[in-house]
């Protein structure tokens, strides 16, 4: 199952999300094999059980709120232009036209 389909199960099964960013890197170890760092935007707390359900039980490593954003969105963005998949969604998606 790929990242989008759990953002969208959490988005789904979750009143709690807003918005999810995510960015999918290779393991330094083994570059054939990926790992997954999401930023999830909600309204309120959540428990790690609540985002591991709401992804379908997926398997979920380290999960902890973030008190220093500045910092932790350049951990998860510094291989963004390196041939890595990301994506930001939206609870729901508004049309602006010109």
């Amino acid at each position: 199952m790929t990242v989008r389909n759990w953002l969208t199960k959490l988005l789904q099964r979750s009143n709690k999300v807003e918005q999810a960013f995510f960015v999918s890197e290779r393991d330094k170890g083994d570059y054939n094999n990926l790992h997954v760092h999401m930023l999830i935007g909600t309204n309120t707390d959540m428990t790690y059980q609540e985002v591991k359900y709401g992804m379908g039980n997926v398997s979920v490593g380290d999960y902890q709120p973030i008190y220093d954003s500045e910092t932790v969105c350049k951990y998860v963005t510094k291989h963004i232009g390196n041939d890595v998949d990301y994506d930001i969604i939206f609870r729901e998606c508004k049309s602006f036209s010109s």
